[in-house]
């Protein structure tokens, strides 16, 4: 046995342990308020913290000791604990691109996940998005719009629609565009207040997701959205809408050609479809020092692979298993014959314009 490699490899699974643990203390940092408590206040007391927050002083003292030993907080002695500036953009900082507190946000939805896995692995049928809302709770599909909302508020609609041919001045004066793998609805909503006389329609598989979109559709005051259920009768294929976009979804498709299919069949002469998927490098090798390898396997365990294997003969791609010449080799095998990856920067997912 290789000593070295011995301790490499003890190493490396001992800080997984502790970055679990770790991950914790930062989802109960965001989820009490307390990085948003500490943002701009300079150097505090744990009893100042606690009673800002109307917590019990001895849970969050520990609190911060774990965070000052983690690198996260600063601390300056005499039991004054701070959050740096860009620790405050990184925790607190809600509606910046950069902000990671909601990648925790999360994590005891899939930690708690972890447990109903090991049947997957038995049968080879996953969970859909749908059957992974345990008891039908909100809490993933809460995680994912506050995860997904910057972005999509922020980007989507002045950076990426933009940059497809055509399409804004058509949603300017009238279009009709479709959401397949909606969510609650997110994405849809920003494009509508956008386009208010455009009509916007999103499928999903999630009841509580389309519930939470119908909601958010009304309290964000956009009245041009419908919502469906994709089981109770999919995308019209009837050759009327000018758009249609798929956002992160394609690669968790248990059938991902019969629905470029059926989004073929439902765009106009001149529509467009938008493709926003994960951009893997091709083959695993090629992974193997791709920057989001580990998230994206690991991600893909808990989520993507479930998902695309969550019926009988399910594609099962994964979260890499849709690369750019697989993402083309698939929109032409259904009659598109245009296809060009956007210029938009992205850690993980690549942006694609596909037409006829």
């Amino acid at each position: 046995m290789d000593d070295a490699k011995f301790q490499k490899l003890t190493q490396t699974l001992a800080g997984a342990y502790e970055g679990a643990l770790v991950s914790g203390m930062v989802y109960l940092g965001d989820e009490l308020g307390l990085y948003g408590a500490m943002r701009g206040e300079g150097p505090v007391t744990s009893t100042a913290l606690a009673a800002k927050v109307g917590l019990h002083e001895r849970f969050v003292r520990e609190w911060l000791h774990s965070q000052v030993v983690s690198g996260i907080i600063d601390y300056h002695g005499g039991g004054r604990f701070e959050l740096s500036p860009e620790a405050g953009v990184l925790l607190a900082a809600e509606d910046d691109l950069r902000c990671l507190a909601r990648l925790f946000d999360g994590f005891p939805q899939r930690t708690a996940l972890l447990a109903e896995l090991p049947k997957s692995f038995r049968t080879g049928i996953g969970l859909s998005w749908a059957d992974s809302e345990k008891g039908g709770t909100p809490e993933r599909v809460r995680w994912m719009e506050r995860f997904l909302r910057p972005w999509y508020e922020q980007v989507l609609v002045p950076q990426v629609l933009t940059q497809l041919e055509g399409v804004t001045a058509k949603l300017e004066v009238g279009g009709k565009v479709a959401d397949v793998g909606c969510g609650s609805g997110v994405a849809l909503i920003s494009m509508a207040k956008a386009f208010p006389s455009s009509t916007f329609v999103g499928w999903d598989i999630s009841d509580i997701a389309l519930n939470r979109g119908r909601e958010n559709a009304l309290t964000r005051g956009a009245p041009n959205v419908t919502f469906l259920n994709a089981r109770a009768g999919g995308l019209p294929e009837d050759g009327t809408f000018d758009l249609v976009t798929t956002f992160d979804c394609v690669h968790d498709l248990t059938q991902p050609a019969s629905v470029a299919r059926a989004i073929h069949a439902s765009l106009g002469q001149d529509g467009t479809w938008l493709i926003v998927d994960p951009g893997g490098r091709g083959t695993f090798e090629d992974n193997l020092d791709h920057p989001m390898a580990v998230f994206g396997y690991a991600a893909s365990v808990t989520g993507c692979l479930q998902s695309g294997m969550s019926e009988p003969g399910g594609a099962g791609c994964g979260c890499f298993g849709l690369p750019e010449p697989a993402m083309r080799a698939l929109a032409e095998s259904v009659g598109f014959s245009h296809f060009r990856r956007l210029d938009i920067p992205h850690p993980l997912n690549n942006f694609y314009e596909v037409r006829r």
